[in-house]
Parts: C-alpha cells; sequence; structure tokens
C-alpha cells in the first residue's frame, strides 16, 4: 500500500499539474510519444476548477472531453438496462431497489474510469452537447446514483498505468513523480470529501431554524465574510481554497485562478467559498462585492 503523504497547512502539494507537464517534456526530450501524458495534464487542470472558473479550459482539452463525451453516451446507449432505471428515477415513476442502485452506480464508475468525468463536467459547463444533460454527473448526484470518487476515476486509473508502464521501462524517477501526484490527488479528495461532509453545518447560517436571517445571524455572517475577504487578500495563491456549488464541493486551487475578481460571471456568482475548511462556506459575490 502506498504511503499516504501529509501535507502542512503552512504549505501547499507541490503542483501536480506542473509535475505532471514536466514528465512530459522530460520524456518527450527523450524521444517518447507524450501524448497521453498531454491529455492528463489537461485533465488534471480541469479537474481542480470549479465551475465557473472552466472558461479558461483549454480548446485541446474541450475537444478532447466532447470526444470522450460522445463515447459516455455511446456507452449508456448501448447499456440499456442503466439509461431505462436512470430514466425510471428522474422521472420520479418509482425507488429504485437497492438492488438496482447498486447496478447503476458499478456501470457509472466503470464509465468513469475510462473516460475523463471531470472534463466532462468542464467542457458542458462552456459548451453544452445537445441531448446528453440526463447522463450529467450533477443529474445522477441528485438521484443519489453516482459513485464515490467519481471525478478522479479516470485520472487515477490512466495515472496508475502510466506509472506501471515508466516502471516497466526502466523510467524510475519518471514513475515515482506520477506516484506523487497519484498520492496528491487522492489526498486532495480526502480533504474534499471530509469538507464537504461539513458543508451543510458550515453554511447553515439560520442558527435558531426559523427560516429567516436574524440580527444576530446576520451580524455572523457578515464577520465570516470580511474574514474570508481578508484571507482572499493574503492568501490568494495558496492551493488551500474550497468551492461549493449545487451540493458538490471542488478544491483545493489557487484562488488567484479566478483571473480578474471584480469580473464574476453569473455562474461564479453562485459559488460558495471556504479557505482550507477552516472558514465558514460564503457567497463568493459577497466577498468580491462592496466592503
Amino acid at each position: 500500500m502506498r504511503a499516504r503523504l501529509e501535507f502542512s497547512l503552512d504549505e501547499d502539494p507541490q503542483d501536480d499539474v506542473a509535475l505532471l507537464r514536466s514528465i512530459a517534456d522530460e520524456l518527450e526530450a527523450q524521444g517518447e510519444d507524450v501524448d497521453s501524458l498531454r491529455d492528463l495534464s489537461e485533465e488534471l487542470e480541469a479537474y481542480e476548477r470549479p465551475p465557473g472558473l472552466l472558461r479558461r479550459v483549454s480548446k485541446r482539452a474541450r475537444d478532447v472531453a466532447l470526444k470522450q463525451w460522445s463515447l459516455v453516451v455511446g456507452e449508456y446507449e448501448e447499456s440499456v438496462e442503466a439509461a431505462q432505471l436512470i430514466g425510471v428515477s428522474m422521472r420520479g415513476e418509482r425507488e429504485l431497489s437497492t438492488e438496482e442502485r447498486s447496478k447503476v452506480k458499478e456501470q457509472v464508475l466503470d464509465l468513469m474510469r475510462v473516460v475523463p468525468a471531470g472534463l466532462i463536467v468542464a467542457v458542458n459547463s462552456v459548451v453544452p452537447v445537445p441531448g446528453t444533460s440526463v447522463f450529467l454527473p450533477w443529474v445522477l448526484i441528485r438521484l443519489g446514483l453516482m459513485p464515490s470518487r467519481w471525478r478522479e476515476a479516470h485520472l487515477l486509473a490512466q495515472l496508475r498505468k502510466q506509472e506501471a508502464r515508466l516502471r516497466q521501462a526502466g523510467r524510475t524517477d519518471q514513475a515515482e513523480k506520477i506516484s506523487t501526484i497519484v498520492s496528491q490527488l487522492e489526498h486532495a479528495a480526502d480533504e474534499r470529501e471530509a469538507i464537504q461532509r461539513e458543508s451543510a453545518l458550515l453554511s447553515h447560517w439560520d442558527a435558531n431554524g426559523n427560516g429567516v436571517w436574524d440580527d444576530d445571524e446576520r451580524a455572523a455572517y457578515d464577520a465570516e465574510v470580511t474574514r474570508v475577504r481578508e484571507l482572499v487578500a493574503s492568501r490568494p495563491g495558496r492551493k488551500r481554497w474550497f468551492f461549493e456549488y449545487e451540493g458538490e464541493v471542488y478544491g483545493p486551487t489557487k484562488l488567484s485562478d479566478l483571473g480578474e475578481v471584480g469580473k464574476l460571471d453569473e455562474l461564479q456568482a453562485s459559488l460558495l467559498i471556504s479557505f482550507d475548511g477552516k472558514t465558514g462556506w460564503v457567497a463568493l459575490a459577497d466577498v468580491f462585492g462592496a466592503a
């Protein structure tokens, strides 16, 4: 079993996208075919970015994802049983049995190991593919049909495959670097899942449950916005920022990926933000609104 990397809160993990690209550069200089590593670096970059930041995804990444998305749709069309069960659940005709839910989750996860789920979400946010909304991961999450670690499945499977290939070829140094990326990706997923489990509590500012903002609740929220705003000013380049969108937590990533913070688009404005899981969830629009 690979040893778990432990990262101090005072330092960030190594930039895994830059590390993977450096591996590709090293191998390319030695005459290796590195197209698959280049594609993985694009996918890894898209995986780290929350919705609303995805308009920065490169054309290469979009092209890869659109091609893979068509494969997903084709696979689902061939998997008539899974498609029918998803349809039954979406239409609210009946509750799926435990066995049916497990069957769909297994088939979905199998697909996500073959195609880059995170990149599909990224590109579909920017260039929606007509007729494929039934297969969006967010839809499946709402239906309770999406397995855990779905966004990491393809990346982890492909990175481990590359690691094994490099070890077999005697390229131990590059293989160890990819092993580091795998560990960092798993660590980030652990962090995100832990923070996601706490997100409902952290974002629940209605302390007395009366359904309205009381003065003390508003004061507490405003104080947290100020706190997060100060962290934005002091630590924008730290890879410790998490975003929440429609119940899904993204990160850790750098706040500097936001680009021009004063020009939030509609999707960005709907994001919640937290630093390192140590602050409450506050609206990104409030953080970058008038001080």
